[in-house]
């Protein structure tokens, strides 16, 4: 078999580099560490793991014969490791991206490790708990960001989030909003982001009188749309 990198070593001076704050680098070795868990022969292990679990599962066939009784639950517990590092060297380094508000890059990443482990799904590689916080990591990202056209879709449903029909759409007609079985999925994204980022939003343009609060207009979504897309960025080369 072809030597590969061993995908701990990088993942390991990923997190000593990060400690340090030399985070160009450590995002190079978080990358390597999912660049070697890819290259190690998945098949293989799929192969071999499905052997012990039927020698473990039905006893000795002419087939898992030769798996020594004594280590079936040491390889069983070793190849379900190895399944899952594509996914969870990505979750690495989606959650180094999330720490250093690289979100564009994090959301990217964990949703390749997901759409990795939904294929793995009822295999070794199936890390439920894992799985779960980061569905709940991607939810959190998604919920920050955004939908890409957000702006577009506000102007799309401005009149039906407008309740009062005062040229605003406060708070509580956003999260009535919510329970609103009409409202396409993707929009339902937009009014999350939009509760998340409320008071910013709210304040991103001047067109009210005194404090500001009436609610959000089509200004300040699109004045605070400028803003956001100008922060969200790639960790600097």
């Amino acid at each position: 078999m072809e030597e590969v990198p061993n995908p701990y070593a990088h993942s390991n001076k990923a997190k000593e580099l990060e400690l340090k704050k030399n985070l160009q680098e450590a995002e190079t070795e978080y990358r390597l560490a999912v660049q070697a868990a890819d290259r190690l022969p998945h098949d293989e292990y799929t192969r071999d793991f499905i052997t012990a679990l039927d020698r473990v599962r039905n006893g000795v066939s002419a087939a898992n014969k030769h798996l020594p009784e004594e280590a079936l639950s040491e390889l069983l517990s070793a190849y379900r490791e190895l399944l899952a590092l594509p996914f969870l060297t990505r979750t690495q380094l989606a959650g180094f991206y999330a720490r250093h508000n690289a979100l564009p890059e994090a959301k990217e990443i964990i949703e390749q490790a997901l759409a990795i482990e939904a294929d793995s799904r009822g295999h070794a590689g199936h890390h439920p708990e894992t799985e779960r916080r980061a569905a709940e990591l991607l939810r959190n990202i998604t919920d920050i960001l955004g939908p890409v056209n957000a702006e577009e879709l506000f102007l799309q449903y401005f009149d039906k989030l407008d309740v009062n029909k005062n040229g605003f759409i406060d708070e509580e007609e956003l999260k009535r909003a919510q329970l609103d079985l009409t409202i396409a999925p993707e929009a339902q994204s937009m009014i999350r982001y939009l509760l998340y980022h409320y008071f910013k939003v709210e304040k991103a343009s001047n067109d009210e009188f005194g404090e500001e609060i009436s609610g959000i207009s089509k200004s300040d979504v699109r004045n605070f749309q400028k803003t956001a897309k100008s922060n969200w960025k790639r960790l600097k080369e």
